[in-house]
């Protein structure tokens, strides 16, 4: 469900949005939570290199077989305690990196700046956005209270610069929006998907840089 829900395509992508606010050329970047590998291939054409970051072994063995020669190599490791030495690579990112509870991002963002020569980046779901454009429909009890804290953390704790980003994520149909996004968010959300007979979400994503 997760190589599902996260290979369907956004438009633009997160990748090519980077670019814009951080210089990725000719950079080797550590990807952390790198998951199925979407991310690290995303960042691929932009750097010299791409190390892939992932814990879960079902996650980092389909990741290893997209690699195919690519300039990305996978890696088994966490977030919050990454297999690399001090200074060993120019950037960190964490592209929709989930840390739970929300308080451990200052582990990652230590080990971030532990390992990173030159930048760390987090990419989240900027606040009031949980689940795109359909934040209002989507029931769930942790709404907004882990994006007040993620907030606290990376602009008023460690000062990280902040620039916001949008992308459209089309299903094509809505047999296909609703057994992936719809089965992720609920019984509430599919409702409203098939009443509105909407296939597109739109997201806002907050991208958080710290040189």
């Amino acid at each position: 469900m997760y190589e599902a829900f996260s290979s369907i395509p956004y438009h633009p992508t997160i990748y090519a949005q980077l670019p814009g606010i951080l210089d990725l050329h000719g950079k080797c970047i550590a990807d952390v939570g790198a998951g199925t590998g979407s991310s690290s291939l995303g960042l691929a054409p932009y750097a010299r290199q791409v190390i892939g970051i992932e814990r879960e072994p079902a996650m980092l063995q389909q990741a290893q077989q997209k690699a195919h020669g690519e300039n990305v190599v996978f890696l088994c490791g966490d977030a919050l305690a990454l297999p690399l030495a001090d200074d060993s690579v120019d950037l960190v990112t964490g592209i929709t990196l989930a840390v739970y509870p929300p308080e451990r991002y200052r582990d990652f963002i230590r080990e971030g700046r532990r390992v990173a020569k030159s930048a760390l980046v987090y990419v989240g779901i900027a606040p009031g956005w949980y689940g795109g454009d359909l934040y209002e429909v989507i029931d769930n009890p942790y709404k907004g209270i882990v994006d007040v804290e993620v907030e606290r953390i990376f602009l008023e704790e460690y000062q990280f610069q902040y620039q916001d980003i949008f992308s459209d994520q089309e299903y094509g149909s809505l047999e296909h929006i609703v057994s992936t996004y719809g089965f992720i968010f609920g019984k509430k959300t599919i409702e409203y998907l098939q009443r509105e007979k909407k296939t597109t979400i739109r997201w806002k994503f907050r991208v958080y840089w710290r040189e």
